[in-house]
């Protein structure tokens, strides 16, 4: 026992230090004007227990601004906001961001929250980092060793979308962090699969990009190593249990769907395809370049959102001049962009191939037992990249943070592997 809190304690110091920069600097990252959305859509915590008829779909009532964000956006971020803001007496915004309007006007409607709303509501969700920096060590650690571990500790640290994406009152930090979570418990062998359905179905109530995942889940369900001798009857079973807890969380996290589930599912869908027409279009008239079309466009577009392209302290160019003094202060810190430029991101898209390709070549005799967590852990990343590359047409990069947590952990493994090469190598030499 002594041995392992001596082993656990570099990783507990290292963790808090990276935990308080990353605090500390909570308050300077840019506002977003989505960030407004979310605390405007926070009340739903309020209306649960004084209004709770309110929440439900109402198919006469279908221009309602909250209904339409309730059939559009999942209600995880707005929950964690929520729940802060009502611990801490804050209330929520009067008015939603209206794009259409300058940043004076929304700020005269109220739509603007102060410091300290937007520090607590911003806090809600980003508690969650110490744990993210925790399981990202354990992923590495579990998939390969030590080294890989505390490389993918300090990448998911020092990355600089996850600093700045994670870090703003909306859905990434939750999504990053279920999505690592999930990660960690495929790759930690015969967990149950209630344990694994549950944060799969946060991740995907987080931000519906996180829908590859579940997909990931039903392959444990089939291939988990607690089933191997187990009949298919057993397996089917299984299956149900994780779809029962995914469908039923997925249900009471969505008051929306409480009187109507099939008319409010069949709205949420039109909603959102008429959203995403209406976002294709216009964002697609003055800067094609955010709306790839092709699968070459979109890899390309993927690949400088998430290497080459610093930071985005906004997807569109509404208000730079309103953010410019915060994004100047915010970048004044070095350690904001320590991983993203033209020959950085180069390099760590380098490492990120190497890092793929020495996976599957290690894991080559195993990659059809799905069983095998390295396995497990490759479709994921492939589900998750084919995902983002065939549904999302907007290059706006906080949609592609999905994919980070694979990232690390395969520039991590390409490093470790490079040292482990290097050393024997080495050894030869020096015994002759």
């Amino acid at each position: 026992m002594a041995q392992n809190l001596k082993q656990k304690s570099p990783l507990f110091l290292v963790v808090v230090l990276c935990s308080l920069v990353y605090f500390m600097g909570v308050n300077e990252v840019p506002f977003h004007p989505d960030e407004s959305t979310q605390i405007f859509m926070s009340r739903d915590v309020k209306l649960l227990f004084t209004r709770p008829s309110l929440l439900p779909y109402d198919r006469d009532n279908p221009d309602e601004i909250r209904q339409r964000y309730r059939l559009l956006d999942p209600p995880l971020s707005r929950w964690f906001i929520g729940s802060a803001n009502l611990i801490f007496g804050i209330s929520s915004l009067p008015a939603d961001w209206d794009w259409g309007k300058t940043w004076e006007e929304n700020t005269r409607l109220g739509a603007l929250p102060s410091p300290y709303a937007l520090l607590i509501s911003r806090l809600a969700v980003c508690f969650v980092f110490p744990l993210l920096l925790y399981f990202s060590y354990k992923i590495g650690e579990l998939l390969a060793d030590r080294t890989t571990g505390w490389l993918n500790l300090i990448l998911t640290a020092i990355n600089g979308l996850i600093l700045l994406h994670t870090r703003r009152a909306m859905a990434e930090s939750l999504l990053v962090f279920f999505l690592t979570l999930s990660l960690y418990l495929f790759v930690k062998k015969k967990r149950p699969v209630w344990l694994i359905a549950i944060p799969i179905t946060l991740a995907f109530n987080a931000k519906y990009s996180a829908a590859p995942l579940v997909l990931v889940g039903f392959i444990y369900c089939l291939m988990n190593p607690l089933n191997k001798t187990f009949p298919l009857r057993q397996r089917l079973k299984t299956i149900m249990l994780y779809s029962t807890i995914f469908v039923l969380t997925t249900f009471l996290l969505n008051p929306v769907l409480w009187s109507s589930p099939l008319d409010a599912v069949r709205a949420a869908a039109i909603e959102r395809q008429n959203l995403m027409a209406a976002q294709t279009a216009a964002i697609g008239g003055f800067n094609p370049s955010q709306t790839p079309q092709t699968i070459a466009e979109r890899l390309l577009a993927l690949i400088a959102q998430l290497y080459i392209a610093p930071p985005a302290v906004a997807d569109v160019g509404n208000y730079l001049k309103a953010t410019e003094l915060s994004a100047q202060i915010y970048f004044s810190r070095p350690w904001h962009n320590l991983t993203n430029g033209f020959f950085k991101g180069g390099f760590f898209l380098s490492l990120t191939i190497i890092g793929f390709f020495w996976m599957i070549r290690r894991n080559w005799r195993l990659l059809l037992d799905f069983s095998n967590s390295s396995t497990l852990f490759l479709i994921a990343f492939i589900l998750q990249f084919a995902g983002i590359i065939a549904g999302i047409p907007l290059a706006f990069q906080r949609y592609y943070l999905p994919l980070l947590p694979y990232i690390t952990f395969l520039i991590a493994y390409a490093v470790s592997r490079g040292i482990d090469l290097s050393k024997n190598t080495v050894k030869p030499s020096v015994q002759t």
